[in-house]
């Protein structure tokens, strides 16, 4: 069995700009409309359910919060310098300055949505405690409705 939770209409939303070097269009400061979405599968537990996902939708909120109006930074990038209080980004003969406080570090190497969503399954991975009937944990980041990227985790291997 799974619960799923939909990030647009549970509201777990956040809005960012990032750049997704080596594609044409994409390749340019821009932004999106995002969602965090998640699938949880397990049994049904001795209380009729197989988790509060309440918990679970409260920690992704938390996330998008820290996410949202932000510059997504790759830290993985290597034109990415933090200089004093900004961080300088070195991209393909363009050079980006942006204050420290409007960026969004994130430890991935492109701010793409595939990535996002590792980042965000390994957020809840190590934050978020799951009873031993959830089986398994998928997350999802879509930029924009109808289109993203999922990645999930096995917690019984």
């Amino acid at each position: 069995m799974r619960l799923e939770i939909n990030g647009w209409s549970s509201k777990i939303t956040f809005s960012a700009t990032h750049i997704i070097p080596g594609h044409y269009k994409c390749g340019r400061l821009h932004g999106h409309d995002y969602a965090i979405n998640a699938t949880i599968f397990g049994t049904i537990g001795a209380d009729g359910v197989i988790m509060d996902f309440i918990s679970v939708k409260e920690f992704l909120r938390k996330i998008a919060a820290e996410l949202d109006h932000k510059v997504l930074i790759p830290l993985r990038d290597e034109g990415v310098k933090k200089d004093g209080d900004s961080i300088r980004y070195s991209l393909r003969g363009k050079e980006y300055l942006f204050p420290l406080e409007d960026c969004a570090l994130l430890d991935v190497a492109v701010a793409s949505a595939e990535e996002l969503a590792d980042f965000v399954l390994g957020r809840v991975k190590e934050k978020v405690h799951f009873p031993d009937n959830v089986s398994r944990v998928e997350i999802g980041v879509d930029e924009g409705e109808g289109q993203g990227a999922w990645t999930g985790i096995d917690l019984k291997a």
